[in-house]
C-alpha cells in the first residue's frame, strides 16, 4: 500500500469519526437542551484530561459520585473537576465536594479555587467516592461540611459507561 492511500484512508476515518461525532452532539442537544464544548485548560484533571481536550457539557440536574462537573469559580472561571462526595444537608440542600484528579485538595478548603462560592451546611448524609475519604475529611468539621452548591454547577462531561468523552489533540493541529 502506498503512503498517499494510507493518508487518504487515515483522512476518511477521521471525517467519519468527526461526522458520528457531530451527529451524537445534535442527538444529544435534542434530549438534554443546551449543550457546550468545553476547552480543557491546566493540569488539574491530568490523567484523564489534558491541556487542550475538549469535552462535552451537558446541563444535568441528576449528579452523581465521580461525574465530572462543570462549576463557576471565585474568579468567574469555569472549573472542571470531579465530584468525590455529595453531602445532603439538615435544609434539604446538597452540596458537592469537587477535586481534580491531579489535585492535592478539594476545591473548598481556606486556599482552594472555590473558597468563596462554596457553602457549608450541617451533613444530614454523606455520600463518598471509595478511596477518597482521607480528601472529603478536608472539607468536613464536626457535623459541617463545605463543598460546592448545586447552583454554581453549570452541567457534567458527557460520559459513557463511565468514561468521558473527549476529542483529544485536535487543537495541537495549528500549524
Amino acid at each position: 500500500m502506498k503512503f498517499k492511500q494510507v493518508i487518504e484512508i487515515i483522512e476518511g476515518v477521521f471525517i467519519l469519526f468527526l461526522i458520528a461525532f457531530l451527529l451524537y452532539i445534535n442527538i444529544a442537544y435534542y434530549i438534554f437542551g443546551q449543550v457546550t464544548l468545553a476547552i480543557v485548560k491546566g493540569a488539574s484533571m491530568l490523567p484523564l484530561l489534558q491541556e487542550n481536550d475538549i469535552v462535552v457539557i451537558l446541563p444535568s440536574r441528576s449528579i452523581s459520585l465521580g461525574d465530572i462537573v462543570v462549576f463557576k469559580n471565585d474568579r468567574g472561571e469555569y472549573v472542571i473537576h470531579r465530584v468525590i462526595a455529595i453531602a445532603e444537608c439538615l435544609d434539604g440542600s446538597k452540596l458537592y465536594v469537587t477535586k481534580g484528579d491531579n489535585n492535592l485538595f478539594v476545591d473548598s478548603v481556606s486556599f482552594g479555587i472555590a473558597l468563596r462560592i462554596s457553602a457549608e451546611c450541617t451533613v444530614k448524609k454523606l455520600e463518598t467516592l471509595n478511596g477518597f475519604e482521607p480528601y472529603v475529611h478536608q472539607a468536613v468539621q464536626g457535623n459541617n461540611i463545605r463543598g460546592i452548591p448545586s447552583s454554581r454547577i453549570v452541567g457534567k462531561a458527557l460520559s459513557l459507561f463511565d468514561m468521558v468523552v473527549k476529542i483529544t489533540g485536535l487543537l495541537s493541529l495549528k500549524p
